[in-house]
């Protein structure tokens, strides 16, 4: 990205979860204010689901994307800043070890 600009990412992914949040550590790992968007069961591990991953090195417009979203759909919910911490826990920043990425989710 440009500086200040933003990074946009759709990730597919299904109870464990685990993809999802190796490609949050992985963006954390390069840009300092990160974001997710999806649905509150999805976040939960209930449901798969398209999970919106935001980052950028500038602060994010986390109160616009917030109001956005209450527009367009009411069933999103935005996690970022300590909630996204949580969500990711330990989860493995992705390297070429985990190419292609179904490596990552064969392990056990």
């Amino acid at each position: 990205t440009r500086p200040g600009g933003v990074y946009v990412q759709n990730v597919i992914d299904y109870p464990p979860l685990r993809f999802i949040r190796s490609e949050l550590a992985t963006v954390a790992a390069e840009f300092r204010h990160v974001a997710l968007i999806a649905p509150p069961e999805a976040i939960s591990g209930e449901t798969g689901s398209n999970f919106v991953l935001l980052a950028s090195d500038a602060p994010l417009p986390l109160d616009a994307v917030h109001d956005r979203l209450a527009e367009v759909d009411a069933g999103a919910t935005l996690i970022a800043d300590d909630e996204l911490s949580d969500f990711v826990g330990d989860a493995l920043v992705l390297t070429d070890d985990y190419a292609p990425v179904d490596q990552l989710l064969a392990t056990a």
